[in-house]
């Protein structure tokens, strides 16, 4: 194989030929016509333009794609999806392998995927925004009378220290929930609608009640252990707080701003998939499951296994990877693309501590910020680094390596940004413009 540094100074060629175009999505769309103008919004309202795998399937590309597609070999991998920026420009965006592998279907640029729980950043900006706008504070109770949900739920609290749950304790996965200690409640459907005589599916009031009716595993605030039914319930917060569902408040407060149209929540069947959106396939072998809404249907785990709608504010996002990296780019404190939270704000979200978790970033240290998402049928990661790279990457197949896999993309893409870094034609004053 031809070494990284001439595999990027061919890239770096074709993306300044191939990809300029593309790069006015990721800058500014509009100026201030004066100081008064309240109106003036710094987000290019334009949707995300419509990319193809020939803009990076240039020959020049070759070692690069080369590149990805032996990882997705190696890994048994049948569809993913890749985009880059370097100081807010698009350098890079391609398919690879099959959206549909019956159908022979290939993956595009413009395909969308589960994104798991990468949701739970696109859920923390929301209540960050919330926040930013005096419409709740973090440190707000969400349970009880005198909580944010004290009149969304009527059931009885089993722990009276569930009382002391904070907005914040919820970002940060300190609310005292571990999963850990038992099985997931978001993926408990059938035990729960039996526990609680409801027919399935249950709906999240339905599992709030059957959390409520159990002791917390620790203290609120106390530290953090990864929940999502915390993040569930911050869905929830969403909706009471702003009176729309969560999905429409997000895509209208946030996602459009943006420039976004290609993000929204997902549906469990096949049936119900998105016109863009891909095929999910579970690990060879993988043992049927029953259908989240029906106890005696057996289905693929990824093909009606789980509740993607009851999943939301946690886990139940479709979006392109070019669509992620553009959220990304909107949260990232750095000027190149104006950011729609304060410098406070996206400080707070990244907030480096050994007790408890970054909000909606999954790690955040002064290297990098990093989200991840694993689903059964899906993986996924997002990542900002110091030096100015974002990107993100998704499949549409499980891997044996589970929530571990976006790790062993993130040491594949460390190893071609570092290459990219040298080559002053890609990273440097060559890039595209």
């Amino acid at each position: 194989m031809r070494s990284k540094r001439k595999i990027f100074y061919a890239a770096g060629v074709a993306a300044v030929a191939g990809l300029a175009c593309l790069t006015l999505f990721f800058t500014r769309a509009c100026h201030r016509e004066s100081e008064g103008d309240s109106s003036y919004s710094p987000f290019p309202l334009s949707p995300i333009p419509c990319l193809t795998n020939e803009t990076c399937s240039a020959p020049a590309f070759d070692s690069v794609n080369e590149a990805v597609s032996l990882f997705l070999k190696k890994w048994k991998i049948n569809g993913a999806s890749l985009a880059v920026a370097k100081d807010g420009r698009l350098l890079y965006a391609k398919g690879f392998g099959y959206a549909d592998v019956k159908q022979r279907t290939e993956v595009t640029p413009t395909h969308v995927f589960r994104v798991a729980s990468v949701s739970k950043l696109v859920t923390a900006t929301a209540i960050m925004a919330l926040a930013e706008q005096g419409k709740l504070n973090l440190d707000d109770k969400v349970f009880g009378s005198e909580g944010i949900l004290g009149d969304f739920v009527s059931c009885e609290i089993c722990d009276k220290r569930t009382l002391q749950i904070t907005v914040r304790h919820l970002l940060e996965h300190s609310a005292g929930w571990d999963a850990s200690q038992g099985d997931d409640p978001m993926f408990m459907g059938h035990a729960i609608a039996g526990e609680l005589r409801v027919p399935p599916p249950v709906g999240i009031k339905d599992i709030i009640c059957f959390v409520l009716g159990r002791p917390l595993d620790f203290e609120a605030g106390d530290h953090s252990e990864y929940s999502n039914f915390g993040y569930a319930v911050l869905g929830c917060v969403i909706e009471k707080i702003t009176g729309v569902a969560y999905e429409d408040y997000v895509r209208e407060a946030l996602l459009t701003p943006m420039g976004i149209t290609n993000m929204r929540l997902g549906n469990s069947y096949p049936r119900d998939r998105y016109a863009n959106e891909v095929c999910y396939y579970d690990a060879p072998g993988a043992k049927p499951v029953a259908a989240f809404d029906n106890p005696r249907l057996y289905v693929p785990k990824c093909e009606g296994g789980y509740d993607m709608r009851t999943l939301g504010a946690a886990g139940g996002w479709v979006a392109s990877p070019v669509a992620l990296l553009r959220f990304a780019l909107c949260i990232d404190g750095k000027p190149e693309i104006p950011d729609i939270l304060s410098p406070e704000s996206v400080a707070a979200m990244a907030r480096c501590d050994s007790v408890f978790d970054p909000l909606g970033w999954r790690m955040a240290d002064e290297r990098r910020w990093i989200r991840t998402g694993t689903l059964i049928g899906t993986s996924a990661a997002v990542v900002r680094d110091t030096s100015g790279w974002r990107w993100a990457f998704v499949t549409n197949t499980s891997s044996k390596k589970g929530a571990d896999f976006p790790f062993e993309v993130e040491n594949m893409m460390q190893d071609l940004l570092r290459a990219m870094e040298n080559e002053p034609r890609i990273a440097g004053s060559g890039r595209c413009r």
